[in-house]
């Protein structure tokens, strides 16, 4: 702090505050006396005018240090004027030598015996004594002064900046690997020795600029059974092909989604002889010759039973039951409980942790309890017995409020009454039921009631039939079923309504009521159990065609849930 200041540091402290002021102004050359003219106007600090940079040194000029530079000026000089001396003399003696052609000599087959003149060059000749060591002419004439300016960029003899361009270097692997690459391209392609191999097949053609993967594939071996499980694909395909045009025929619609068979596929005639049993009792053999004098050796009694295998939707086994008490034992327990409570509260009131009850006042006893007082003053009496039993009153409201459920903990409570455990199995319905593209309440009650018990599947409306698939416990299948089949009215009164006596001859069979009702009701497919669920949620799915539907359950693998239900309806139809 000292060092920034000319005067010392315990001269600022001693000086007083106005003592600073008026020093500024005899600087200034302000009048410092009271007979000034005009006042002088207060200074800011950021008034002031930047204090002006110190001047830089003067240069010591050392006289030794001169004459040295000088004399070795002189001695380079000296040098340079021998050696030009020297050039020019050699040239003068090289010029009256003889010269002799050499493509002579050595067309007639004789060497020059003649030495090749010796040129010096400035180049070729080294001063010393400048700094210590040998430095040639070239070297001397290529050294340029270095020039900077004040922001000390390097200038030329004319004060112009020399722009250098920096030499660019790759530092990144990426560029690395990319020069690399470019020189790789540039270089020659190297030249491969052929190898003669002993296991070499000249027959097999492997290029050479494929990949090491590549040419391991040279060679593909066909697995055992790869054509003939082509084939069997192909004549399931010519059979299915052939399913699906009998159906179609039969049914006299165009179907065109594969439908399940509801007739055996006819099959060829038993054998005489099982393969299995031919290979025992010997080729060109039948049941009839077995007998016990035909039993190989190694057929005996012994049976190979499989290793039993645990099912994989086994429900785990119950625990243990809780004890069954009955009434009169469970109003004992009650009691006993309550008594406890009730000597708990007097062992407290006797040691004086709590204050003592007040008495149960009612109209009917308060005469008995506050004799004197009742008699002094009924009124007051009677208003304190009052008071006392609406305070009772409202103690059991709030305590029956307080242990209520809020509607949020009624709805999870309910939804927890419901939910069921399927993580091993679960419960598969499948319902046809009829159209419902255009009935939006039944599709509300079908997906509400599938939420409320934790039900999922789907609904597929299409225009050959309506197909409910849902999963879940047996509990929330089995209100499921009752709601499909009971609950539901599929068809509107107006439907199933009579027909006019007038219509009643010419439209029987379209007003046919049991036709009607059997048309308008939901069927229960097929249901059983599956190891674990295959929707996420319930939903309904528009699609048209059969094909789109049938498409739709093959995703999920699931296209047999749909085939038997077009089984189911064709069947009806041929009824």
């Amino acid at each position: 702090f000292c060092g920034k200041f000319p005067f010392p540091a315990t001269a600022m402290a001693d000086e007083k505050p106005g003592a600073k002021r008026s020093r500024e102004l005899k600087s200034n050359g302000a009048p410092n006396g009271p007979t000034s003219s005009a006042p002088a106007s207060k200074r800011r600090r950021w008034d002031r005018q930047p204090a002006a940079p110190p001047a830089p040194p003067a240069p010591i000029i050392d006289v030794a240090k001169i004459k040295a530079q000088a004399q070795k000026a002189a001695l380079i000089r000296e040098q340079l004027q021998s050696i030009k001396g020297l050039a020019n003399t050699r040239k003068a003696s090289s010029a009256n030598t003889r010269t002799v052609n050499p493509s002579l000599g050595v067309a007639m087959g004789h060497r020059s015996s003649l030495p090749a003149p010796r040129t010096f060059t400035t180049s070729s000749v080294k001063i010393k004594g400048f700094s210590g060591t040998a430095k040639t002419m070239g070297q001397l004439r290529s050294w340029k002064p270095l020039r900077l300016d004040a922001k000390g960029r390097e200038i030329d003899e004319k004060g112009n900046v020399i722009r250098r361009g920096r030499e660019v270097t790759a530092t990144l692997k990426v560029n690395l690997k990319r020069q690399q690459q470019e020189q790789e391209k540039l270089a020659p392609p190297p030249v491969k020795a052929k190898v003669q191999l002993k296991h070499l097949d000249p027959r097999i053609s492997v290029k050479e600029r494929r990949s090491i993967s590549r040419r391991r594939k040279a060679l593909n071996f066909v697995k055992q059974g790869k054509y003939q499980r082509k084939a069997q694909a192909l004549r399931m395909q010519q059979i299915s092909q052939q399913l699906r045009e009998d159906r179609v025929a039969r049914a006299g619609t165009k179907s065109e989604g594969l439908i399940l068979p509801t007739r055996p596929v006819e099959v060829d005639e038993l054998p005489d002889i099982e393969w299995w049993d031919e290979k025992v009792l010997g080729d060109n053999s039948t049941y009839n010759d077995f007998s016990a004098e035909t039993v190989p050796p190694t057929v005996t009694l012994k049976v190979h039973h499989p290793v039993p295998l645990a099912p994989p939707c086994e429900e785990e086994p119950p625990g243990p039951m809780a004890l069954m008490l009955t009434k009169k034992e469970r109003k004992k327990i009650r009691r006993m409980n309550k008594l406890e409570k009730e000597r708990e509260q007097k062992d407290l009131i006797a040691a004086g942790v709590i204050p003592p009850k007040e008495p149960r006042l009612k109209l009917s006893n308060m005469m008995k309890i506050l004799m004197d007082e009742a008699t002094a003053d009924p009124s007051a009496v009677e208003a304190k017995v009052r008071a006392q039993m609406a305070k009772r009153a409202q103690a059991h409201l709030e305590h029956n409020n307080s242990r209520k459920l809020s509607k949020q903990a009624k709805a999870d409570k309910l939804r927890k009454k419901l939910k069921e455990d399927t993580r091993i199995k679960s419960h598969i319905t499948i319902y046809r039921a009829p159209d419902i593209s255009n009935k939006k309440q039944i599709r509300y009650k079908i997906s509400t009631n599938a939420d409320q018990y934790n039900m999922t599947g789907v609904g597929v409306i299409s225009n050959a039939c309506t197909v409910v698939v849902l999963e879940g416990g047996p509990k929330g299948t089995k209100k499921f079923k009752g709601l499909m089949m009971r609950r539901i009215k599929w068809q509107n009164p107006d439907e199933v309504a009579a027909p006019d006596e007038e219509d009643e001859d010419d439209s029987d069979d379209e007003y046919d009521d049991e036709d009607t009702v059997k048309r308008k009701t939901a069927k229960l497919v097929w249901e059983g159990v599956q190891n674990r669920r295959r929707f996420l949620n319930f939903r309904f799915e528009v699609l048209r065609s059969e094909s789109e539907a049938r498409s739709f359950f093959a995703e999920k693998g699931l296209e047999h849930y749909w085939d038997q239900c077009m089984n189911d309806l064709l069947s009806k139809k041929d009824e």
